[in-house]
C-alpha cells in the first residue's frame, strides 16, 4: 500500500515561488507586494511611472490563502559594487 502524503505537504503556488526566490544561487534584490488586486496593480504602475521598476519585471498576480488578496514578486540581479 503506497504511503499517503499529508495534506499540508504540497506547496501552494506562492510557497513554490518564495522557495525559488530564497534558494536562488545568484544574489538578487526582491520586492514583494501583498494586498488587494487593484492596490497591487496600482503600486506596480506607480513604481513604473517613478522609473523604479518595469511592469514586465513583476510576476503575475497570484492568490494567497486570504480571500481577495494577491501577491506579486519582482526580482532583479544584485549589482555588486
Amino acid at each position: 500500500m503506497p504511503k499517503q502524503v499529508p495534506d499540508d505537504f504540497a506547496q501552494t503556488p506562492i510557497e513554490a515561488v518564495i522557495d525559488g526566490l530564497t534558494n536562488a544561487e545568484k544574489r538578487s534584490n526582491r520586492m514583494i507586494l501583498v494586498g488587494a488586486p487593484d492596490w497591487v496593480r496600482g503600486v506596480i504602475h506607480r513604481l513604473h511611472s517613478a522609473r523604479i521598476t518595469e511592469v514586465r519585471d513583476w510576476s503575475r498576480l497570484m492568490p494567497t490563502r486570504n480571500t481577495d488578496e494577491v501577491i506579486s514578486v519582482m526580482q532583479r540581479p544584485r549589482v555588486e559594487e
